[in-house]
């Protein structure tokens, strides 16, 4: 235990167990409707673009003394009307993510313990809130990393039992809209929020070596996709028809009452890790970057995304392909432009990626093409 309470496995911790979330339950969805082929080119250039944007954000953060979050980074950077614009955008998304986790956290409690998933979504934004107000992001991390390796292996035993009882025929070659998967993955895979907290793990701790972050976004990227592919493809080999939008409730006929259960428990687990490290990350926004009071900073994260969900915003699958589409894909332009300014200024001491014009072109042209698409296909 005391192993697993060292900085890197916290680290890792916070930022793997935020990006293994809800986005992992929408993706056998997502790929369905895509088809598999669609949705292997979609993997690809998501994998590119967000471990990209990881590794560029993390040089940014190691290489600036300052504490911030995005939007701080971007004002001290860009000047002060971007750090606005982008202080209002992470605001909109991590809310509108906080909603998405505790929407699937109510329906996956649902299916444990019955009752209508509106009780029990309340129940988990009090729970969630709860536990922000005490915790700190050292315990917070612990927290994730004990409750992420059951996760990983629960999945692991469901996707197994898939592969047992489906069959390859089952998984869908084609599907009426081939571009739908990618916002998905693009969400799915992102933890670009947590990145400066994963770090301050190792200033709170008075390490001063850097290169610990490169290795935690490496391995907090590469697992979850590894982890999804096998989840996405024993997931549409279970399931001969349609694919519910949380996944999980498709599999009782093939697997039964008890691996749904397990599935929702897993599920459960996914989205209050999750939930947990983005709520405390909105609440270092608020304060660091927003220089609002610790008290208010807690209310305003637990307050906003559970009015948000009084208000009847519940289409978690559109709400995570515009977050991931459009979102995502400015945080990916802000990130961009921070590390070409910081590399032309010489005061990247560390870096964590090569960063050439053809590489920043490609991301541009993936996220101006991906927030296209959101637009035109899913808020017009």
């Amino acid at each position: 235990m005391k192993t697993f309470r060292s900085p890197f496995w916290e680290a890792l911790g916070v930022f793997g167990g935020m990006i293994i979330g809800s986005g992992m339950f929408a993706l056998p969805y997502a790929v369905s409707v895509s088809g598999l082929w669609a949705s292997l080119i979609a993997a690809g250039f998501a994998f590119f673009a967000v471990m990209s944007i990881h590794l560029a954000y993390g040089e940014i953060v190691v290489n600036t003394e300052e504490r911030h979050r995005l939007p701080g980074y971007v004002g001290a950077y860009l000047g002060k009307f971007a750090g606005n614009l982008n202080k209002a955008g992470q605001i909109i998304f991590f809310n509108a993510t906080l909603l998405i986790y505790a929407v699937l956290g109510g329906v996956f409690l649902s299916t444990i313990f019955g009752s209508p998933p509106f009780w029990w979504t309340l129940i988990f934004f009090a729970a969630s809130a709860l536990i922000l107000f005490f915790e700190n992001i050292e315990g917070i991390g612990f927290l994730n990393f004990i409750l992420t390796i059951p996760m990983v292996l629960a999945i692991l035993i469901i996707s197994f039992l898939a592969f047992k009882g489906g069959s390859v025929a089952n998984i869908p070659l084609f599907g009426p809209d081939p571009f739908f998967a990618f916002g998905i993955f693009v969400f799915a895979l992102t933890g670009l929020s947590v990145i400066p907290d994963a770090y301050d793990i190792f200033r709170f701790r008075n390490v001063e070596e850097k290169q610990p972050l490169k290795k935690i976004i490496a391995l907090g990227t590469i697992i979850p996709i590894i982890l999804y592919a096998i989840f996405i493809i024993g997931a549409l080999m279970a399931v001969n028809g349609p694919v519910s939008q949380d996944t999980i409730s498709s599999l009782e006929g093939v697997l039964g009452r008890r691996a749904v259960i397990l599935g929702a428990l897993v599920g459960f687990l996914a989205v209050f890790t999750s939930f947990l490290v983005l709520a405390y990350d909105l609440r270092q926004i608020y304060r660091l970057d927003a220089g609002i009071s610790k008290l208010w900073a807690w209310i305003l994260s637990a307050a906003v995304p559970t009015a948000l969900f009084l208000l009847g915003l519940t289409d978690f699958i559109k709400i995570i392909s515009i977050v991931g589409g459009v979102f995502i894909a400015l945080d990916g332009f802000f990130v961009i432009f921070i590390l070409r300014k910081i590399r032309k200024g010489g005061i990247s001491g560390y870096k964590f990626l090569p960063f050439g014009p053809i590489h920043q072109a490609l991301l541009i042209l993936l996220f101006a093409a991906s927030i296209v698409y959101e637009i035109v296909y899913q808020i017009l």
